[in-house]
């Protein structure tokens, strides 16, 4: 298995933030994790760090604006070797010892305004011509839509920053991966009635990993502590035979336990 997820955490300073991705972690027996959006100060990160993976290796770019994107990794079972820095995106090698497989993956934490995003499609656009005959697996925030049916609730005028994104996606090769539960991955925790729902969050591949892997697929699970949902991927990289079909869950799958949620930090 590659065993993988990347979560917007919404903040990792809170003890409730960090249990939740220690248990994300040993629910899915996870080698590999992203976190976007932890919110740690420099001063305070090996705390942190030591607090929720005392044992795995770790890597933020302090050195970049926001240290954005924070990555985690079992070195007893994969290594990772860190290819491209951006301030949008964490692009890196990972080698799985016990299936001798290696792949790319490339960590997205996309802006939040249309022209910054711009940068993060065209850096894309650029990694992909340098990938040739690897699986390359891109995921996480990208703060973007494809379609408006990834959308519920008023989010006004959207449609340039999605043609935007369906054209990288064009340019780029890449292809969506089967994805199972929550169908959206952010919520807006509003409690007066002006809920916004959106498919934010999302996993690509190349067709390399496609043809080698036609059985992977993504789950995108309950929010918990944040307001984005945690992306892992499933799948036995194993079983090349029958490639999962998608399926459509219902979209409002897990509201009570969300709203639940945001009620909490409104009370905190």
């Amino acid at each position: 298995m590659l065993n993988t997820a990347i979560w917007n955490v919404r903040g990792l300073n809170r003890r409730d933030h960090q249990v939740a991705v220690r248990d994300l972690i040993n629910q899915f027996r996870l080698h590999f994790i992203a976190l976007l959006e932890t919110r740690v100060l420099h001063s305070n990160a090996t705390r942190i760090q030591s607090g929720v993976l005392s044992r795995w290796r770790w890597f933020v770019d302090y050195a970049g604006p926001g240290n954005r994107i924070w990555i985690a990794w079992n070195d007893d079972l994969i290594d990772v070797d860190i290819l491209n820095v951006d301030p949008q995106y964490v692009h890196c090698r990972v080698h799985f010892h016990e299936l001798h497989e290696t792949i790319l993956i490339t960590v997205v934490y996309g802006a939040n305004d249309v022209s910054t995003r711009r940068d993060l499609w065209q850096g894309l656009i650029e990694l992909a011509e340098t990938v040739s005959n690897e699986p390359w697996l891109v995921g996480g925030d990208f703060n973007a839509v494809l379609d408006m049916s990834e959308v519920s609730g008023a989010s006004g005028d959207i449609r340039v920053a999605m043609n935007e994104f369906n054209e990288c996606i064009l340019q780029t090769g890449l292809l969506s991966l089967p994805m199972q539960g929550e169908r959206f991955t952010w919520h807006n925790c509003s409690l007066d009635g002006r809920s916004l729902w959106k498919r934010l969050d999302r996993l690509l591949a190349n067709d390399v990993w496609m043809d080698r892997w036609p059985n992977m697929y993504y789950s995108c699970l309950t929010p918990r502590t944040s307001d984005h949902s945690p992306l892992v991927l499933k799948g036995d990289c194993r079983n090349l035979q029958h490639p999962i079909e998608r399926e459509s869950p219902c979209p409002y799958h897990g509201l009570t336990a969300l709203l639940a949620s945001a009620a909490s930090r409104s009370t905190a």
